[in-house]
């Protein structure tokens, strides 16, 4: 226990000021006298002097010949500092999109999340993912495949004009969207049953997140609870197109037609009138 405390103060003593990882980092990069550090890091001498005493302190750091030289085991820790510092960077930014995209994001490339391109709504600009993937739609080609929580009708106005353009789309919804269309669009959702170019599948089980993608591209869609989309992470050919395909036929196959939900609901009224 002793050990890990100690640990954790060396921790705390490298963190507590953004001078000191800078001074490590330049004696990884190569030995210096503390005037030169304090050149190139813009602090007073004796905030240097406290820092290398430190380093010396916890064995990062030694000093030969009047220059102080990064051990090896100073330069493995300024490494992992940088390794969490790139982590936490990552983290903040897309805090937003995987905040809401519950357990089916989980296994999401973290090499696919840093890449992407990311949209977030923000309280200065509450509607800025939903207007991106609104454009991402408006731009796909060739054929798309689609998964959605949540039914609104501009999504369903820029689908008819998808069909209607000769686009061939497949589309995953559960159960509750389904209720919706019933309820609210009514005619959008006879549009599609009736239509020959969209397959349109309810899957068994709520849905937490959005995926959709065409010849080219995809996109990653994160709704808050009250069904708000929230952040949009898109890319081009890579890891996220993979996962975005693999999520896609992974619901599939937990999805029956839509066709097939009408013909059991026919067959329980049947019944009943029997």
């Amino acid at each position: 226990m002793q050990r890990d405390q100690a640990a954790h103060g060396d921790v705390q003593f490298l963190t507590g000021s953004r001078h000191r990882p800078a001074v490590l980092a330049a004696l990884c990069e190569e030995p210096a006298r503390p005037h030169e550090l304090c050149a190139d890091i813009d602090v007073t001498r004796t905030t240097i002097q406290r820092i290398l005493a430190g380093f010396r302190e916890r064995r990062w750091v030694v000093k030969r010949d009047g220059d102080y030289r990064a051990t090896v085991t100073g330069r493995r820790v300024y490494e992992r500092y940088a390794a969490l510092h790139e982590a936490v960077t990552c983290g903040r930014r897309l805090g937003p999109l995987t905040a809401h995209l519950g357990p089916e994001g989980d296994d999401l490339p973290v090499a696919a999340l840093e890449r992407g391109r990311l949209t977030v709504s923000e309280d200065g600009s509450p509607l800025a993912a939903l207007s991106r993937f609104t454009e991402w739609l408006q731009g796909v080609e060739g054929e798309m495949r689609a998964i959605s929580p949540v039914v609104a009708q501009p999504f369903n106005e820029i689908g008819a004009e998808l069909l209607s353009g000769g686009t061939d789309i497949e589309f995953i919804i559960d159960s509750a969207v389904l209720a919706q269309s019933r309820a609210q669009y009514e005619s959008d959702l006879e549009f599609g049953v009736d239509h020959d170019r969209i397959s349109i599948y309810v899957h068994e089980t709520p849905l937490s997140l959005g995926v959709a993608f065409d010849d080219e591209r995809c996109c990653v869609v994160a709704y808050d609870d009250a069904n708000n989309l929230k952040a949009v992470l898109e890319a081009g050919s890579g890891e996220l197109y993979e996962w975005t395909t693999a999520v896609f036929e992974r619901h599939r196959e937990r999805s029956v037609p839509l066709s097939a939900v009408y013909d059991r609901e026919n067959a329980g009224t049947a019944s009943g009138d029997g």
